[in-house]
């Protein structure tokens, strides 16, 4: 049953998450085939917008440092304006010319690696790097693209892209849409929608409006998935399941009792363990460590206090009774064996600290301020331990 409850959130969580950017591709599929095409100057305003929409979403990403969906946005930006260039060099055989005939084999390609990219901070070396490969490989696809052009059957086509190109854009779209079943999150899903705007619009660039039309949702998807993502990450952290500190601080002054206790706890030697099982699989093993202690009978809520150190939550208990729950949930993960998809296996141990809401330590910040301070001064000298802030 609970296996059962779980798939059926996860379904409608990827409902929640597909709304905006299904809402916007709809928009455009209708615009497209009921209204193409637009006349000259309304065709100009979308343009206009999809450039502000661009510059907007590309300086915002900057500014929140965050990397995955820049690049996209970057790289379809670009293809706009190239494709653009070619319909105004070329005219009505732009479609035939060798650099669209590149562009669109190798776009999905970009695609799918931008997809997958791990996110790190935008504004560092590895970013501009990046950017820097991506701008080469547009100017390599402007200057080295007639070979192409002895590739047989170049000449089929699915209206304006060569049919044989369709097929690493339906693939690359398959392989999202596939992730997505398995692992949903506002971006990757924004992503799909996106991608699948600018797929659209290569098909049907030879028609007046559909480069902008499919550029605006294209631009439109990202810009508010990413605004959607930034308000959902202040609410939640990265680990399913696990709230942020800041909807912690507005729970604890709108959901919670008056009485309730913190408990702050982190994985005991977490360096070392780090160097075991490598920087990338500590989400991993935190994520089954939340599993582990969701499956308490005191069902705590789980929310992440800093980098290291999550915190749970007891509602309407006192710290003895909490310290027990505690004791219980520590001896458990003592227990315990994590093991990984690759096979690998690992035991840990917890540390935790119980801090009491009462009359003298009343606001919340405060109250788990008071339990990651006596957890950073047992963990000094002592681990797999359980005790009471003083």
């Amino acid at each position: 049953m609970h296996h059962f409850t779980g798939n059926l959130k996860y379904i409608f969580g990827t409902i929640k998450s597909s709304f905006v950017p299904a809402f916007f591709m709809a928009a455009a599929l209708i615009m497209f085939y009921a209204q193409n095409p637009f006349d000259f100057e309304l065709s100009q305003i979308f343009h206009y917008i999809f450039l502000g929409l661009a510059a907007v979403g590309m300086g915002f990403l900057y500014v929140i440092n965050r990397s995955k969906p820049f690049f996209a946005f970057l790289l379809g930006t670009i293809v706009y304006l190239l494709v653009n260039a070619l319909k105004r060099k070329y005219g009505a055989d732009f479609s035939v010319q060798p650099e669209f005939i590149l562009l669109c084999f190798v776009l999905p390609i970009n695609f799918m690696v931008f997809y997958f990219l791990p996110p790190y901070p935008l504004r560092s070396s590895r970013s501009f790097a990046v950017i820097m490969a991506l701008l080469a490989q547009m100017a390599l696809i402007e200057h080295f693209s007639a070979w192409i052009m002895n590739v047989p059957y170049v000449d089929i086509s699915w209206e304006s892209m060569p049919l044989w190109a369709v097929l690493p854009w339906v693939s690359m779209l398959a392989v999202l849409a596939i992730n997505i079943s398995f692992k949903n999150t506002i971006v990757n899903t924004g992503l799909f929608y996106a991608d699948s705007a600018l797929f659209m619009a290569l098909v049907y660039s030879s028609q007046a409006s559909a480069l902008s039309i499919f550029g605006l949702a294209f631009a439109a998807i990202l810009l508010c998935v990413t605004m959607l993502d930034l308000l959902y990450r202040y609410n939640h952290d990265y680990l399913e399941k696990v709230s942020s500190y800041s909807a912690y601080i507005s729970r604890a002054g709108n959901k919670f009792l008056f009485k309730y206790t913190v408990a702050v706890f982190g994985i005991d030697n977490l360096e070392k363990i780090q160097e075991q099982i490598g920087a990338q699989n500590v989400p991993v093993l935190e994520q089954m460590l939340v599993n582990k202690i969701s499956e308490s009978p005191s069902e705590p809520e789980i929310y992440r206090y800093n980098d290291t150190e999550l915190m749970m939550v007891f509602k309407n208990e006192d710290a003895k009774h909490a310290l027990e729950y505690c004791e219980n949930i520590r001896r458990t993960v003592a227990a315990s064996e994590f093991v990984f998809t690759s096979g690998k296996s690992i035991k840990i141990t917890i540390s935790i600290c119980v801090s009491e809401r009462t009359r003298k330590y009343i606001d919340a910040a405060v109250v788990a301020e008071r339990g990651h301070n006596g957890l950073q001064k047992g963990g000094r000298f002592n681990s797999n331990i359980a005790t009471i802030a003083k």
